[in-house]
Parts: C-alpha cells; structure tokens; sequence
C-alpha cells in the first residue's frame, strides 16, 4: 500500500551523478537477483518499469515480506532520453483490467503474483505496445526514514483523510491544509483512497509527493542527504535487471535532467464492478480507453509530437459561455486547423463567464495546458484533469469565456 518509495528511486536517477563515489555501494547489494544486460552506456531513449510491493497485514500486524510474490501496488513506466535530456513518469493504475494467460481478466498488478516482474513487463509491452527495457521492484521499509532525513515535507492536504481507528498500522488521520508532514503521516497521505476516484485519486497524491520529494532532494541545502539515501533505497529494491555499472550510469544520465522536464501523466479509462476469475468474488476494475492509449504513449514515453492522426481521435466539445456563439466557433476553427474532431460548438449554461474552462478527460496534462495557453495569458484558462473517461464521443470539453484571447498560431 505504500509505494512512493519509487520517488526515491526516481530522485536517484536524477541525482545519483552528484555522488558517484557513493554509488559503488551498490556493488554486490544485489547477488543473485540481478540479470546484468549489456551495453551498459545509454544512448538512446530507454524504459524501466518500477513496481511497488504491496503491503501484507493480518491481525493488525504488517507480516509483509518483500522476497515473497505479492501484487504490486504501484506501476510506473520512466521514460529517459539522453537525447533530450527529458523524462516522463507514465501511472498504470493497478486496477487495470488486462488478461493474464491461464487467470483470464483480472487486474494487472496481479501479474507479479502469478509470473514475477518478468510477467509484468510482459503485460505491460502489450498494453502501451512499447518496449520495457529495464525493471526495479522495491519495497517501502525505509520510505519514513528516508522522508525523515530531508526533514519531512509541507503537503497541501486538499481534505480530511480518516481511514481506520483500531490502531492498525493501516489508520489514517490528517487534517486539511498546507501543514508539514513527517514520513510516517506522509505514508498516510500516499495510502488515503476513500474518495470517489479512488485508486486513481491515489496515483495523482503520489504523483505529488514525488514531486515534493525530487524539488527538496535535489536542492543545495539537502544534497548532502543523497548518500544516506542511496543507502536506504537500495535496501529497498528487491528485483531489479539493471547492473550495478548500468545504475552508475544513470546517475550520471540523470545529473542532465531539470525537474521541470519531468512529465507525470495517468492511463485514462473508467471503473467497472465485475467478477474477479482466480478471487471469485466481485472486485472494482480500471478500463483503460484503448483510443487515448496511443496518444499517452506518444506524448510521455516517447516523448515525440503528436501525429495527424492521433490529433483526430480526440473529440472535443466548444461550448460558448458568454452572449454570442462567435468565440466558440472561432476556437472550434482553431481546433480543427490543429487536427483535432470538433464534435459540436454549443451553449454553456452560463451566458455570464469570465475564464474559459477546459475539462479534460484524456489523462494528458501537458496537451490540457497547451489547448490553455493558446485560448489566453497565463491564468485565463482553468485546467479540471481527470482521467476518469466515461463518456463516449468527448475527450475534451472547453468552454469560452470574455477573457478569450486566442493566439491562432499557436500549436497545440
């Protein structure tokens, strides 16, 4: 339950050049659980998929064991260019609904259980229909150690979180409000997902502390933290098929990557209640939309602009917010220069708004807040993201405001 330890481990990657000496530690740290792969410079765009181990409680007593099989809580595929010095953290919910052979359709962070990191890899490659080079499964022993050495973190908690009370190591209590957190109530802010989205209301909190743990980590001030750690996070990782050489490596790589060059998206889909085949009990699923799939592939792993064709998959509603359809049917017009299917210019149901809106549906952030800076300044166009994705015919719906500014050679 607990993986934001891959934050760690991303903040390795990124950080790890600032202190190679201490990286040679690594040596050995591993035995038999590393599969070496050569060469190990990388030159080209590579893969790793890091799984985070579940969390194991009976009796209220945590009797996880790492070196056990077990689901995997957390799935996020990295995306590192040498070329461009660019990185992207890809969530793959782990209540993804995938098939698994001789199981049927259950959920893929199954995959680990029935076949190991190998047969997550596996599933992963078929869904994203991109190679995975590379696996890091860890645990989450050491995650409020090491949020205590940085000092903790100061979380905007956006609501109350209550979960539990019978003194389990699984309670949650937090207040709402900017507070600063220490590791074991940062563990509680990553776990909560008593909310309407759930899981995926999860991957967008641990998204976050990710990013609170790459900006301390990576500060002057905290620097000198990053051997102890190293130290901490390679006690963590259990299965890996990188080699010692290889992670030295990608320290180096990662000395060239800015923060704000790290992308962070969510496969975008929609849940179902449906009858589990190996539980035999009813369980809730994640189904990916296999048409926005492509396009979050291009955008986050791959890193490329989007083609012609993927641009014309997403539909997009322009709905006028003001007294006259004009500026809808202007920005439709932009819209479809651009490529994407304008599937109606509409009425709002406010005759009377300032901003434009844009609600977005297809995981994709980074295209959300390009459409944003082409309708107006910084500020004009409020974002809603949300990769709950439940309605067949819209991806986007932007609604125009009278602070609409359109810059038409803008590209999106």
């Amino acid at each position: 339950m607990w993986p934001v330890v891959v934050g760690g481990v991303l903040a390795l990657m990124l950080a790890g050049g600032l202190y190679v000496r201490h990286l040679v530690s690594f040596q050995g740290a591993f035995s038999h659980k590393v599969e070496a792969k050569n060469p190990p410079a990388f030159r080209h765009r590579i893969t790793i998929l890091l799984l985070g181990n579940a969390l194991a409680i009976i009796n209220n007593h945590d009797v996880t064991n790492p070196y056990v099989r077990d689901r995997t809580d957390t799935m996020m595929l990295v995306s590192i260019n040498p070329e461009t010095d660019s990185a992207s953290v890809l969530s793959i919910p782990r209540d993804s609904r995938v098939y698994i052979p001789k199981v049927g359709l259950t959920k893929i962070n199954e995959a680990n259980y029935f076949g190991g990191p190998k047969l997550a890899v596996k599933l992963v490659e078929q869904t994203l229909h991109v190679p995975v080079d590379y696996y890091m499964e860890t645990t989450m022993f050491n995650f409020e150690k090491i949020i205590n050495s940085i000092g903790g973190l100061t979380v905007d908690v956006t609501q109350a979180m209550n979960y539990g009370g019978t003194g389990s190591p699984l309670d949650i209590h937090l207040k709402p409000g900017v507070q600063h957190l220490n590791g074991r109530q940062v563990l509680e802010y990553v776990r909560f997902r008593a909310e309407p989205l759930g899981d995926i209301s999860r991957i967008q909190q641990q998204q976050y502390i990710v990013k609170l743990i790459l900006k301390k980590l990576l500060s002057p001030r905290y620097l000198t933290h990053i051997p102890s750690v190293v130290s901490m996070l390679r006690q963590d990782i259990v299965y890996t098929n990188l080699s010692t050489t290889q992670m030295l490596a990608l320290g180096l790589l990662g000395t060239h990557v800015h923060l704000n060059q790290v992308k962070y998206g969510t496969l975008p889909g929609h849940p179902i209640t449906a009858m589990d085949p190996y539980m035999h009990q009813m369980l809730d699923y994640w189904v990916l939309d296999q048409s926005l799939i492509p396009l979050m592939v291009r955008e986050y792993v791959l890193n490329e602009p989007l083609t012609p064709a993927l641009r014309q998959t997403v539909h997009v509603i322009v709905e006028s917010g003001t007294t006259s359809l004009a500026p809808a049917d202007q920005v439709a017009a932009w819209l479809r220069s651009q490529g994407f299917t304008v599937t109606g210019v509409l009425w709002g149901n406010s005759h009377a708004q300032t901003q434009n809106t844009i609600l977005d549906f297809t995981g994709d952030a980074y295209l959300a807040n390009r459409l944003a800076a082409a309708l107006g300044p910084p500020g004009s166009t409020v974002v809603t993201e949300s990769p709950y994705h439940d309605y067949p015919g819209l991806d986007i719906k932007i609604t125009v405001g009278t602070d609409l500014h359109l810059n038409p050679r803008a590209k999106a």
